[in-house]
């Protein structure tokens, strides 16, 4: 039971307002690896591979922006990063602290995230004997939903 909540449970990473790492779970150790990305070892390094690194530094960016407007308020960015086989939802907390910049952390989760493919669309046939999905990219009635 152990082993399935850990394949389940979001990987965590928390940073300092500067990148640092301050947090990494095991799971979001492991789903970094899975990306084949992680160009240093996270564990001795402390360091932030670089997906989690553009997505912190648009968040830092929302925190600076609002700390000028002495917002407080927690906010979230969603990113998906990784190829379709492997894509990961990073959902990147800022988290404002009234004593500044440097004090402020950003908290991100990382979750596996693998597309549903839609039902009912495929190799369906049109009225005219040509396979819909040959439509694709064009704006045809049947491709809009009208």
């Amino acid at each position: 039971m152990h082993e399935k909540r850990d394949v389940t449970a979001p990987g965590i990473v928390v940073l300092s307002s500067s990148l640092d790492l301050l947090h990494m779970n095991r799971r979001a150790l492991a789903l970094l690896t899975q990306l084949e990305q992680t160009a240093q070892n996270v564990e001795t390094e402390r360091t932030v591979t670089a997906p989690l690194h553009q997505h912190g530094q648009d968040i830092i960016e929302t925190l600076q922006a609002r700390l000028a407007a002495n917002n407080w308020e927690p906010f979230h960015h969603y990113r998906a990063i990784g190829p379709a086989s492997h894509t990961i939802l990073l959902k990147g907390f800022g988290i404002p602290d009234r004593r500044g910049l440097s004090h402020s952390r950003i908290v991100m989760l990382l979750s596996p995230h693998r597309p549903s493919p839609m039902p009912n669309i495929g190799n369906r046939e049109s009225s005219n004997g040509t396979p819909e999905n040959s439509h694709a990219g064009t704006d045809s009635p049947r491709a809009i939903g009208l």
